[in-house]
């Protein structure tokens, strides 16, 4: 039994009081948290009072702890009235003090805990339950337990910091601004046209989404109606036009350009196996916000993610996920890094370990433009995370994920306040704030 985990249960127990009536994770029973004392709570089940020892809290949460069950690894409860048929997180819970195995207590230890933000809880088939935030997490605090928005899950963290980039989206006076010289790059004819000038400039979220620049074609060549060919194709199982829309938001995207390029090899290869719209399918159902499964198909081979595919994922479902490329990652590290520093914050955390990527360098430009890391706030380079690359499909997908739902959760703040902003305005407001966070 660790420290941590000690710690952890003793800082929830004095909100045990809070609690009322729950129910089992199958969702199949109620209970009421009928009463507590220092070394149990008494809950009610059907007319019939059960007691749960304080170490049952402990013994789950130590198990789940050690094994690393944090959300991309859910452990599966298997709870069963017999010991030889329970599994090991069902059987660690009940435990006494003698050795022996005492009467089934998971089904009630665990919502009590989710109630207390420590832990979430799948209550689908077969049900699983994980670590809201890691604990060896260095604000570890339950009087600001995880906040729910609709079917996801933030930390307490993640939800302030997305209700924070709501409040750059509004642009209150002196709030925020960023600028940065432009290139000579196409991608920044418009801009220069437009404004006469070689800064790129904004003063809210807003605006960065108003300013934003990148090279369209007329419909139907634009992005929005490729995407929307793409969605048509994955519903029609048509795998020829699946291909096609692929390779069209590449060259939209100015990426796989190479004929040995691995995304444009992956999309191929599935297209020539009759598998790439399911495996779209597969890969967009798997980054949604609500999903808790883990991200082990994003291995390079099965799924992949990159640069490229983000932009394929994201046209697939454009209200669900965003494209997370490097320069998306920039600009968050570069909020996030704001927003830590204003809060007193010493370093970066992992639930706002937004990664980044580098630019392409040139004669007139050699220095690096889009590590937002300063200081104590160190942001990792996105293609160094890990030289394995399962595990950085993987990890991408991971930010993906989390980055996907936070602007969601933005947006759904703001949207409260009788604004209308979509994931894509979001996204493309922190595109273009990306290009440079020095």
């Amino acid at each position: 039994m660790t420290q941590r985990v000690v710690q952890t249960i003793s800082r929830a127990w004095s909100r045990m009081g809070e609690l009322s009536r729950l129910r089992t994770p199958s969702q199949r029973s109620e209970y009421i948290v009928e009463g507590f004392a220092d070394d149990r709570v008494i809950v009610l089940v059907a007319s019939k009072r059960h007691v749960l020892l304080r170490s049952a809290f402990e013994a789950a949460l130590n198990y789940l702890h050690q094994h690393s069950h944090g959300i991309e690894s859910p452990c599966l409860i298997k709870s069963n009235n017999d010991p030889t048929l329970s599994g090991p997180l069902c059987r660690a819970s009940r435990v006494t003090l003698s050795g022996a195995y005492g009467p089934r207590n998971i089904n009630y230890v665990l919502p009590i805990l989710q109630a207390l933000g420590v832990v979430d809880i799948r209550t689908s088939t077969p049900n699983a339950v994980w670590l809201v935030t890691p604990l060896a997490a260095n604000d570890l605090s339950f009087s600001n337990p995880v906040r729910r928005v609709g079917k996801g899950l933030l930390t307490a963290r993640q939800f302030d910091f997305a209700q924070y980039l709501s409040g750059l989206w509004t642009g209150a006076a002196g709030s925020f601004s960023h600028r940065y010289k432009v290139s000579r790059h196409h991608s920044w004819k418009d801009w220069r046209a437009r404004h006469g000038a070689s800064d790129w400039w904004c003063q809210s979220l807003s605006q960065a989404n108003q300013h934003y620049c990148w090279p369209e074609k007329a419909a139907p060549h634009d992005f929005a109606s490729i995407a929307a060919e793409l969605r048509k194709s994955l519903e029609n199982n048509d795998e020829a036009v699946a291909l096609i829309a692929c390779k069209a938001i590449f060259a939209w995207g100015g990426v796989a350009r190479k004929a040995d390029d691995a995304s444009l090899q992956w999309v191929e290869s599935q297209a020539a196996a009759k598998t790439l719209c399911r495996s779209i399918r597969r890969a967009v159902k798997l980054l949604d916000r609500a999903c808790a499964d883990p991200l082990d198909d994003f291995n390079g081979k099965t799924l992949l993610m990159n640069s490229a595919m983000t932009k394929i994922y994201a046209a697939a479902a454009p209200d669900s996920l965003i494209i997370y490329d490097g320069r998306v990652g920039a600009a968050l590290g570069l909020l996030a890094r704001t927003w830590l520093l204003a809060n007193a914050e010493r370093s970066v955390p992992a639930d706002l370990a937004f990664r980044w990527g580098p630019n392409t360098k040139t004669a007139n430009q050699k220095d690096e433009t889009r590590n937002p890391s300063q200081d104590l706030f160190i942001f990792t380079n996105i293609y160094t995370t890990s030289s394995d690359i399962p595990a950085r499909n993987r990890e991408w997908a991971e930010l993906v994920r989390m980055s996907s739902r936070l602007l969601w959760t933005t947006g759904k703040v703001l949207d409260a306040q009788s604004y209308t902003v979509t994931l894509s305005m979001l996204e493309r407001s922190l595109f273009m704030l990306g290009y440079d966070v020095r």
